[in-house]
């Protein structure tokens, strides 16, 4: 490794450990400073087999139980597990770290859960940067972008909550780059899919939409070849088909797997048991949590599409300016063979886009603000680097908004107010 390249990294790595430190100490202030709107965490420990000798827990603990959290440390006791049809909706990954975490001589205790399970993604969000420098480079070739994409990832809007707790998002983040980093191995293009399938089952195993990862690997095998004008006979070309689409299924398992545990444990008596294909992922998302087509478009809701804005926006934004034009798009689709070869792969923009659609006309639109980590939408902060780059007043706005809304949703995550 050139030596330019480990300063930059240990540059990038420096700044990420010191804003963590900045968002934990914000978060255990102003936890400790203020009245909390909602008491679940504190009480949590208390509905909790066995926990009522955790005197430590108010202190520690609670700071980092928000929101949905509190599902998964009540989950991840050993007594605990998916009791209520609507805990399907979360995948079993980071219940299955703070189970593992949990346990002591004297048993299982949720403040060490909680406590272990942060500092372990607090490393992983540090981590995280860097990686997507790393990935940055083999996109672009070039160091600023490179360098600038890292750092401004580590003040994501979830820097100081859910990449500061014990959420999935850190897990999920770290993984996805991990496996994007394989796929930029081309000595050994096929053993690269299977290690980045690895690791992006993984990260499925902690978000559900980790399947569409998956699409980085079809792009892999079959696209990229084409693109970069790489001869191949048709046994190789079969092949690359049948790895990709075994890798694709692997991807995908931790997801099914879900679906026919639940199946099996709670079927028949369910409304979903009797579909064609009975998924209780669907059916859970809109019973529940309110989830499904334009069903979020409502006057209510208003609020949360303008905390989405900037995510939406520069997202889309970063689409359009990465993807260089309609032209390009059609043709490294359909006739890769025919590409120019600009930097920045046309899968990036596809995930992208999928994700946004998503976020905009089906899920709760505020969680792209979870969502924009450095792992979660790379190509996000490849357009603000490229933002900061070509419109330098834009990107100091992006900057201050990056700051000062990482510290804002601090506070009000410590004091269980919106957003989640």
């Amino acid at each position: 490794m050139q030596r330019s390249v480990r300063r930059a990294a240990a540059r990038v790595l420096a700044a990420s450990v010191l804003w963590r430190l900045v968002c934990v100490a914000t978060l255990l202030l102003t936890t400790h400073t203020q009245t909390a709107f909602d008491t679940s965490g504190a009480l949590l420990r208390w509905t909790l087999p066995d926990a009522e000798t955790e005197t430590a827990w108010d202190t520690w603990a609670v700071p980092f139980v928000r929101w949905d959290t509190v599902y998964f440390v009540g989950m991840a006791h050993p007594r605990g597990g998916y009791q209520y049809e609507q805990m399907l909706a979360f995948q079993p990954g980071i219940v299955g770290v703070l189970r593992v975490l949990g346990k002591s001589d004297s048993g299982w205790s949720p403040t060490l859960a909680v406590v272990r399970t942060a500092v372990l993604a607090n490393i992983l969000s540090c981590v995280s940067p860097v990686l997507l420098y790393f990935t940055t480079r083999t996109q672009f070739r070039s160091e600023k972008i490179a360098l600038r994409a890292a750092l401004l990832s580590i003040c994501a809007p979830a820097s100081g909550t859910a990449l500061s707790s014990p959420t999935p998002e850190p897990f999920f983040s770290f993984l996805a780059l991990l496996g994007l980093m394989c796929l930029s191995w081309d000595a050994k293009p096929r053993l690269a899919r299977l290690f980045a399938s690895v690791y992006f089952a993984a990260a499925t195993f902690f978000r559900a939409n980790g399947v569409l990862l998956s699409g980085f690997l079809v792009w892999h095998a079959l696209w990229r070849p084409c693109l970069r004008r790489i001869p191949r006979a048709v046994a190789a070309w079969t092949c690359d088909t049948l790895v990709a689409t075994g890798c694709v299924l692997f991807v995908w398992l931790p997801l099914a797997l879900q679906q026919a545990w639940s199946y099996a444990h709670l079927c028949p008596g369910r409304p979903w048991c009797n579909e064609i294909v009975p998924l209780p992922y669907s059916y859970i998302q809109a019973a529940y949590w309110d989830v499904g087509l334009g069903r979020y478009w409502t006057m209510a809701q208003v609020p949360n599409f303008v905390l989405a804005a900037p995510v939406l926006g520069l997202g889309t934004w970063a689409c359009v300016r990465l993807a260089h034009s309609w032209r390009r798009v059609w043709t490294d689709t359909w006739w890769p063979w025919h590409s120019t070869g600009q930097a920045c792969e046309l899968a990036y923009v596809y995930y992208t886009a999928a994700v946004l659609a998503l976020l905009l006309f089906v899920s709760h639109v505020q969680i792209a603000l979870r969502f924009a980590t450095p792992g979660g939408l790379p190509l996000l902060w490849w357009g603000a680097a490229h933002l900061r780059d070509e419109h330098p007043r834009m990107g100091r706005i992006l900057l201050g908004y990056l700051l000062w809304y990482s510290l804002a949703a601090t506070v009000l995550y410590a004091g269980f107010y919106p957003p989640a």
